[in-house]
């Protein structure tokens, strides 16, 4: 088709569109401006001595709005063993035929496993009409060894407008006669006394829609003949645990009433002390003796990613990026700040370059791991290369840093391994916990509501475990004791400047900095040495730029020969005006003011680009009346259903 073609095409057919949109809200709008009420619905109820009963319903129905043609009743199977005999008609005379051709004053009734269901048909009306429908139930009473009752559900609850009136009857057959009656859903008065066998129930209405109205009678055993039916048995045995359950509540419940909620607060409460005489005996470590305020020397060798370690007792990312500063401040290797230009400048990015300086020797299981990750079988690698890579390597990386805390006793055991065993603890009783709970909502309930608050108390303990898992790695008494001093260190050099004049101080800038990112202080730790323009590490090889003969940046030096605002290039060695990277690092060496966001931003991405994962991989990051013969008045009725019309 033509574009010209698909364009008349679909301007054709958008009007038919909201021609067909108009047609259907207009029908659905004309199906809800048909309203009704019943001006009345009496029932009268025949029972007879074979224990069948003839129900006939006397509707009375008030057209308010919108032409009906036909209306249906739908009765319940589920408490009656048959139903037969339909007649359907008109107060006055006219009789409905049997017929399924949906012509005036005809009906049908069709069946199945739930309803039984009567469509009857009459000329279009508009203002009101009496529909009479007859139909003999089968199998609906019950029978205990003094009496027979009947329940039926008079007014079904499935009436989709209000009822204004209605009148019940009770026949019984000769020779049996009412000893009980009832009436649920609706206010009502009755003509009714023992002895008679005929009842009159006048209901107080109006009865709002889907409003049921229940009435239930009993009548000696003997003259109606019959047995109960399956679905008696049923509903019997429902009663008979009901009365028991309502028995054992009324002489146990206040004890269960007071008992659950006891047990869940002892749960709760109690739990939560027990939990911190846990931690107090198990987690807390030994204490130790009266340690400075600051320490202003490291107070042994030990390496920054095991000081990181034993402080806070988790080998995290910051302990990693604190190993590769001790390795280069140790000259096994060098970090390069480099440019990469974008094609015409455009995605331009900084990286940052490590480079192996020499062949290391004395290293630590971690550090020959770092390493290995770090460079395989290389020389230099990309920090931005080792995006969504080295990823891998962490979980090996913190498994051998925890061994060394363990080997240099500062644990009896990974502080990982702790906090899991006692996470695993909290979470299998968190579990079980939410099983009860589901057992006491489904078999302790009818007991007490209050069943509940013991999961719920278990479920409080349970958390509290999982929270406390994480406190609960002990050091040991050396451990205790380091981590102590290693803490008054780490307060000298978050307070450096309280402790000394940090001008005279520069020489400990890049000795200290590796300590400074194990303890979560780096940023703070550059920004007070960039301020008094300490020697930038030696390991630091910063971006090239334009440098001056007396090192550092004038911001508008004049320099002869040379237009305002440029610079003379640094000669390098043999007399290039290019500069070498070696002088490059000596020369801007001397100013770390000028390269201080160089170095803290490598730091910030070193963390976040090691830890980087795939986003397939699952996320990144890195941490860690009471009836004489039985039964009773709540079995339920039997002749549930509804009416609909059309």
């Amino acid at each position: 088709m033509s574009r010209n073609g698909l364009r008349y095409a679909v301007r054709g057919f958008v009007p038919c569109l909201i021609l067909v949109l108009l047609l259907l809200s207009a029908m659905v709008a004309q199906a809800q401006d048909k309203t009704l009420y019943w001006q009345r619905y009496d029932v009268d109820i025949t029972v007879l001595t074979n224990s069948d009963f003839r129900v006939v319903e006397t509707q009375e129905l008030v057209f308010t709005s919108g032409t009906f043609r036909f209306g249906q009743r739908e009765i319940a199977m589920n408490r009656l063993s048959g139903i037969s005999d339909f007649t359907v008609g008109e107060e006055g005379g006219q009789q409905y035929v049997p017929s399924s051709s949906g012509e005036p004053y005809t009906y049908n009734v069709t069946k199945d496993a739930s309803f039984a269901t009567i469509r009857y048909n009459f000329p279009p009306s508009d203002t009101r009409r009496t529909i009479v429908i007859g139909y003999t139930v089968s199998g609906a009473l019950r029978f205990y060894p003094t009496s027979a009752q009947l329940f039926w559900m008079a007014i079904p609850d499935g009436n989709p407008f209000p009822t204004q009136s209605s009148v019940i009857t009770l026949h019984l057959p000769d020779g049996a006669t009412f000893t009980n009656y009832g009436i649920y859903g609706a206010k009502a008065t009755a003509s009714f006394q023992a002895g008679q066998q005929e009842a009159t129930i006048t209901v107080q209405g109006p009865i709002p829609a889907r409003q049921a109205v229940e009435v239930v009678a009993e009548w000696p055993a003997g003259v109606v003949k019959g047995q109960a039916q399956p679905w008696q048995q049923s509903l019997d045995q429902e009663a008979a645990q009901k009365v028991q359950d309502q028995q054992f509540r009324s002489r146990w419940g206040p004890v269960f009433d007071l008992g659950f909620p006891s047990l869940g607060g002892l749960l709760a409460i109690g739990g939560l002390v027990l939990l911190y005489v846990w931690w107090y005996r198990k987690g807390r470590d030994a204490p130790v003796g009266l340690i400075a305020d600051y320490l202003p020397e490291p107070p042994s060798d030990l390496p920054a990613p095991l000081v990181g370690t034993l402080v806070d007792e988790s080998a995290d990312m910051q302990d990693i990026v604190s190993a590769i500063l001790d390795l280069a401040r140790r000259g096994v290797l060098e970090i390069q700040e480099v440019h990469e230009p974008g094609f015409l400048g455009i995605g331009s990015s900084d990286d940052f370059v490590y480079r192996k300086k020499a062949e290391p020797v004395n290293l630590r299981p971690y550090e020959e791991e770092l390493l290995d990750e770090l460079f395989g079988v290389g020389d230099e690698v990309n920090l931005s290369d080792l995006k969504n890579k080295f990823y891998t390597a962490i979980p090996k990386l913190r498994k051998l840093l925890y061994k060394e805390v363990v080997t240099e006793g500062f644990f009896t055991e990974s502080p990982e391994s702790t906090r899991s065993k006692f996470g695993a603890l909290g979470v299998g009783i968190l579990l079980l916990a939410g099983c009860f709970g589901v057992f006491a909502i489904g078999a302790l309930s009818r007991l007490s509501g209050s069943a509940i608050c013991v999961p719920v108390g278990a479920g409080v303990f349970a958390i509290g475990l999982i929270v406390l898992a994480r406190y609960m790695p002990r050091r040991t008494l050396k451990g205790a004791e380091a981590a102590a001093r290693w803490n008054a260190f780490k307060r000298y050099l978050h307070n450096l400047e309280k402790y000394t004049k940090v001008e005279e101080a520069t020489s400990i800038f890049e000795r200290y900095l590796p300590y400074a990112v194990a303890f979560g202080l780096e940023q703070s730790w550059i920004r007070k040495f960039a301020a008094v323009d300490a020697p930038a590490p030696a390991w630091w090889i910063p971006m090239p730029g334009p440098v001056y003969g007396g090192g550092g940046y004038p911001g508008n030096a004049s320099v002869p020969g040379r237009p305002p605002g440029h610079a003379a290039p640094m000669p390098r060695e043999g007399g290039s005006s290019t500069p070498s990277l070696e002088g490059m690092s000596r020369g801007m060496g001397t100013s770390l003011a000028s390269m201080s966001a160089g170095l803290g931003g490598m730091l910030s991405s070193a963390g976040d680009t090691l830890s980087s994962r795939p986003s397939s991989s699952g996320g990144g990051g890195f941490s860690g009346g009471g009836f004489s013969g039985g039964g009773g008045f709540s079995g339920g009725s039997s002749g549930g259903g509804g009416s609909s019309f059309g």
